[in-house]
């Protein structure tokens, strides 16, 4: 369970227009604005974005799971944990033209675990930034937070979308062990999966657990059981 602490709103009524991907980590920002009190409507007055995935005209606030400059682009979290980094982070951005190259409005460290999946670190990431986001919101309002520039050029790759096909591995690399960081990094989108010899999907899970296509997932043991004959 996550427990906030909610900073309370002291200024003119403002409402807001939340743009995020209905995820359970993008609606801790949005239940967040809520129970502080903001009015989100279709028309706001401050367009404040967590996860959306689309590009917006400038002005408005956007939540981004990293420490920027650092790994821009749509897919930070699974990059950070397939790097082995050990901190990650949320920043605040007044958005511009340019995806994810805004002035830092705020930003906060988020440690990564060494089991972590891309879905455990986000929601993570979005929890720091929904107390952020309270904690800073009517300062910014009123004009009393001085924005710091990005460097043109971040030091890390643009992180580009997945397809599904990126998650894919070779039934010979499967038999000699998938990379654990990977299959983490990767989790819930893509994931990792291989086809096997008798042209059954079958996806690698964290924690060592293994789905067949159609079925419940099961234990590496209880795989080795089944499937014998072609490891």
């Amino acid at each position: 369970l996550i427990s906030y602490f909610y900073y309370t709103v002291v200024m003119a009524p403002i409402s807001i227009l939340f743009l995020g991907n209905n995820t359970g980590y993008s609606n801790q920002v949005k239940t967040a604005l809520e129970t502080a009190g903001y009015n989100l409507t279709l028309n706001g007055d401050l367009v404040i974005s967590a996860a959306y995935g689309k590009k917006l005209p400038p002005g408005g606030l956007n939540l981004h799971p990293s420490l920027l400059p650092a790994y821009r682009g749509a897919t930070p979290v699974p990059h950070q944990i397939l790097d082995g980094i050990s901190e990650s982070g949320i920043t605040i951005i007044k958005m511009t033209g340019e995806f994810d190259a805004g002035p830092i409005v705020a930003q906060q460290t988020v440690p990564v675990r060494p089991d972590d999946t891309s879905l455990d670190l986000l929601n993570r990431c979005f929890a720091a930034g929904s107390h952020l986001l309270i904690k800073i919101l009517p300062t910014y309002l009123n004009n009393k937070i001085t924005l710091k520039p990005q460097p043109a050029k971040s030091p890390t790759p643009y992180c580009k979308r997945f397809t599904k096909q990126d998650g894919f591995i070779a039934w010979e690399e499967f038999k000699r062990g998938a990379d654990e960081r990977r299959v983490r990094a990767l989790f819930p989108w893509p994931g990792v999966w291989t086809t096997m010899p008798n042209g059954k999907i079958l996806k690698l899970l964290p924690k060592n657990m293994y789905q067949l296509e159609g079925k419940q997932p099961i234990t590496r043991k209880q795989f080795e059981a089944g499937y014998k004959n072609l490891l």
